[in-house]
């Protein structure tokens, strides 16, 4: 029918934010028009929707219960760094320097876990606001189509009785669609070639990232260290 895309698990050829944007924004007599038995196939339409909706729901919930469990992650991770920092003070007190330095650099590694979480967070937060509020909006656009579902029976036939054979394409207009055809395939071309350079680049940037942040990291826990004994100075 072509109507609405049936929506897949979390991600397809177009993901469900798209596929409720494009039912709240569809343009019904268009879709209808190219039905060849409205009157079934509306009834049709009406039922996939449900389906749809149904499926968008199940959607709206994972999304929910995804931003929760991120919130768990974050705070357990926020709870163990603490934890870590504690017994780097413990270390420094009895003297020992190497022992507070692996102390500190397990709370390294979780502090970037957390700010990591937090970032995660904060996205999942707003893909479940806009999902939700794409899915009410597509709620009402069903109850709308349902509401009009016998009208619109009765103005597609009418509509369907007035068509008049539309004029065969002129060689023209068939020339046209193959020039446009063709500069589709060499834009699809040129838009491989740049991707692919693109990760060629970004592939070396994290190579001479992570070198860098190699050579930083001992320097960052002597750093801390010296922070924690300062810390522990003023106490």
């Amino acid at each position: 029918m072509g109507f609405f895309v049936s929506p897949v698990a979390y991600k397809g050829e177009m993901g469900i934010l798209d596929r409720l944007s494009t039912l709240v924004k569809s343009n019904l007599n268009s879709a209808i028009d190219k039905m060849t038995d409205p009157g079934k196939e509306i009834d049709q339409m009406v039922a996939e929707l449900d389906d749809n909706l149904k499926k968008a729901r199940v959607e709206v919930t994972g999304a929910l219960t995804e931003e929760k469990k991120l919130k768990q992650k974050l705070e357990a991770h926020a709870k163990e760094a603490a934890d870590w920092e504690e017994r780097a003070q413990r270390a420094v007190l009895a003297g020992d320097d190497n022992l507070a330095k692996e102390a500190l650099a397990r709370k390294a590694e979780l502090d970037a876990l957390k700010n990591e979480t937090e970032k995660n967070l904060l996205e999942q937060a707003g893909y479940a606001d806009q999902l939700t509020a794409a899915l009410k909006a597509a709620e009402q656009r069903v109850i709308e189509i349902k509401s009009r579902k016998e009208t619109l029976k009765v103005e597609a036939r009418a509509r369907k009785a007035r068509e008049v054979k539309a004029p065969g394409t002129s060689a023209f207009d068939k020339f046209d669609q193959l020039v446009a055809g063709v500069d589709a395939a060499e834009a699809e071309v040129q838009l491989d070639d740049e991707l692919a350079k693109s990760r060629h680049e970004d592939a070396h940037s994290k190579e001479v990232e992570r070198k860098f942040e190699d050579l930083a990291k001992n320097k960052d826990l002597d750093v801390r260290l010296a922070a924690l004994k300062a810390k522990l100075d003023k106490k």
